[in-house]
This record gives C-alpha cells, sequence and structure tokens, in this order.
C-alpha cells in the first residue's frame, strides 16, 4: 500500500503464520492467555484486552496470590483450546477480527512457554485505578474503584516477582496519564528493568505538561493510543461525556511533536495509534478517522463495539447490515475498506450465504478499479 498511514508491520500475518507452523501450533493459535495477565479496579484478573473487563480469569480479592490467578483452571483450559486448535472461547473474535494474528502480541512469540502453566507474567497491563475525566457512554471503567492494589499487598510482591521480569508494561483505562498509580510504576520499575517496554492508552483529553514529558523520557515506549470516536464535536461529547474535542486534537498534536523530538534526543522512537471504536452513532466517520491517521501519521486501529448492544451495530437488523456495507463501498477506498475491515466483517458476518458472495463479487471489483 503506498498510504503513510499504513505503516508496514515487523510481523505480516503470513510470517505469523508461518512461525505457528515452524512451532507446531495450529492456525487459530493465540499468544495472549501465555503472555498477558490484566489487572482490573475491582479486582478482576483478565488476559485480553479485546475480550474487555468483564471477561475474567479470577478475581485477586478471592484469591491473593496473583500466580495462582496466572494459572486459573479457567485460563489452564483457554490455553489448552489454543495449543490443540479446538477454539470455542475466540472463536468469535478469531473469524471477526483475525486478532491471534496481531503483530504487536506475536512479537513475544519467540519467548512463550508454550504450557498450560505459566510461572512467568510476561505483559502486565495495569488497570489499577477506575479513575477517568471523561465518562464515556460505551464504558464503565470510570465507575470502578481506586486504591484497591494498595490494601491489598501487591506492590511488595510485584516489585520482587513481577516488575523486574516483566518484558511490557500496558495501560488501558480509566485515564492513565492523570493517574498517580503510573507514575509510581515507572519510578519502580525503570532503574531496575530499563529494557521493559511500554504502552499507553489514553483519551488526550488534558493538557500535556512537561512532568508528563519529564517522565516518558525515562522509559522506552512501544506505543500511544489515542482514543477519538468522533470528529464531530457534538458527537464526540455524546460519546465520550465532558470531553473536548478540540483540546484533544491540541495534546494529539504535542504527543506527536513529543515522539518526533525523541531520536533527535538520542532517545528511541515509537508508534501513535488511533483508537476508534465503530458504534452506531459514529460508523460513518470510519472514513474521516482514516483520513486523519494520513494526515498525523498515526497507525489507524480501528475496532467495532459488540457491547453495550445499546450503542453497537451488531443487533441491527440484516437489511441495516447491507446499507452499512453499501455505504462504506461508495464512500470509502479501497485502501481505507482494508484498514479498517474490522469495522466491516461483522456486516458481512449477519448476510445470509447468497449474499456474502454478491459482496465478496462487489469487494473485488473495487478492489480491481483501484489498482
Amino acid at each position: 500500500m503506498s498510504n503513510v498511514y499504513k505503516k508496514k508491520q515487523k510481523l505480516e500475518p503470513e510470517d505469523i503464520l508461518k512461525k505457528f507452523k515452524e512451532l507446531g501450533l495450529p492456525e487459530n493459535f493465540c499468544p495472549v492467555p501465555f503472555s498477558t495477565l490484566i489487572a482490573e479496579p475491582d479486582g478482576r484478573i483478565g488476559s485480553c484486552r479485546l475480550k474487555g473487563a468483564e471477561f475474567e480469569i479470577g478475581n485477586i480479592l478471592e484469591n491473593n496470590n496473583i500466580f495462582d490467578v496466572w494459572n486459573s483452571d479457567f485460563i489452564q483450559k483457554w490455553r489448552e483450546e489454543f495449543l490443540t486448535g479446538n477454539v470455542k472461547i475466540c472463536e468469535r473474535e478469531i473469524r471477526h477480527r483475525g486478532c491471534n494474528l496481531c503483530s504487536e502480541n506475536n512479537k513475544l512469540l519467540d519467548v512463550l512457554d508454550l504450557n498450560v502453566i505459566q510461572d512467568k507474567i510476561l505483559k502486565f497491563t495495569a488497570n489499577f485505578n477506575g479513575f477517568c475525566n471523561l465518562e464515556c457512554q460505551m464504558c464503565h471503567i470510570w465507575q470502578k474503584p481506586n486504591g484497591l492494589y494498595d490494601k491489598i499487598g501487591f506492590w511488595e510482591v510485584a516489585e520482587k516477582d513481577i516488575f523486574p521480569y516483566i518484558l511490557e508494561m500496558d495501560f488501558l483505562s480509566g485515564e492513565p496519564f492523570l493517574q498517580k498509580d503510573t507514575f509510581k510504576l515507572i519510578d519502580a520499575i525503570a532503574p531496575i528493568n530499563p529494557d521493559c517496554q511500554w504502552l499507553f492508552t489514553t483519551n488526550a483529553n488534558y493538557k500535556f505538561t512537561k512532568r508528563l514529558e519529564d517522565y516518558l523520557d525515562k522509559i522506552r515506549i512501544k506505543s500511544i493510543m489515542i482514543s477519538i470516536d468522533s470528529f464531530i464535536p457534538e458527537r464526540f461529547s455524546k460519546i465520550r461525556k465532558k470531553g473536548d474535542l478540540s483540546l484533544v486534537l491540541e495534546t494529539a498534536k504535542k504527543l506527536k511533536e513529543y515522539r518526533d523530538s525523541r531520536e533527535s534526543r538520542g532517545l528511541e522512537t515509537f508508534p501513535i495509534l488511533l483508537g476508534f471504536l465503530t458504534q452506531k452513532d459514529n460508523w460513518q466517520e470510519l472514513g474521516d478517522a482514516l483520513d486523519y491517521c494520513k494526515q498525523m501519521e498515526f497507525r489507524p486501529h480501528m475496532q467495532y463495539a459488540y457491547e453495550p448492544l445499546e450503542y453497537s451495530l451488531i443487533d441491527w437488523p440484516v437489511e441495516k447490515h447491507r446499507e452499512i456495507l453499501d455505504w462504506y463501498l461508495e464512500h470509502l477506498s479501497w485502501d481505507q475498506i482494508e484498514m479498517g475491515i474490522r469495522a466491516l466483517t461483522p456486516s458481512f458476518d449477519k448476510l445470509e450465504k447468497f449474499d456474502k458472495a454478491n459482496y465478496l463479487l462487489k469487494m473485488k471489483e473495487k478492489r480491481e478499479n483501484e489498482k
């Protein structure tokens, strides 16, 4: 692709599938349950960010030993499914998203222990607090508690058994750059594990400060994802209650300038991603989101809201899904369709067999016409 914003990944799907074959793994294998632990504000422990906060492998309030949760009966079953290829838990996600072939997740493939019992956590997602400055309509994390991990002796265990060894630290929610624990974690981990890579998902609804810049200078940043679900101010504020689109766009610009400045200061650069969650209010803005990525040289991360159903397209009737596909075919370029495919696949999946064949022909024709 010639698009500036379609950055070439280090691992293409065909490379990942080749690696799976070399390791004797099935094509629908996913590394996430073998590598990633997500600590939620209410004590729930998860593994997959796409599955969401409600999809838990255990609860640290029921078992204070986080490594016991990391090897719960459920996650052992989950790992077994991926090792055997008999995938049930993630069947829909793999069909719709091909998420098991995610380049970033599979960069940990060479260091995975391919067993149902794990003694290491490679990637730790620290969603310790619900605190957020926004109240997004499709999110409930901002209603979750704060400070739980200070009360259960977690820090003492983590500083000894987790922080020195993890390869990646990840932050998803609420707003990490406004939570004190983010900076506490940088202070705790950076001196003892300088090679750890850091990932942040942010709403950018704040001013980019010198203090934040100084802290980011201390770490190796793998990526920063900025979540923007509309480019129309009124709609943005409806989806992201208390949000200010102009402030978000200004901070996104500052983050880009910061990213671009790192290399000249002897620091590693990093990709900035745009997270756009396709839902009932904004599905016709998919092309606008991709245009913004091109303008800013951000990597697009187009997602689909499966829940809450109140905001999801998934429960619309079949005729509406045909309208959605027709609209995308008319208004998006073929490059944009490829990069926004996660927003199209659920609608395509709703169709009957004959309709699917018809739309495959339409897509083939569009691709050939735009060569």
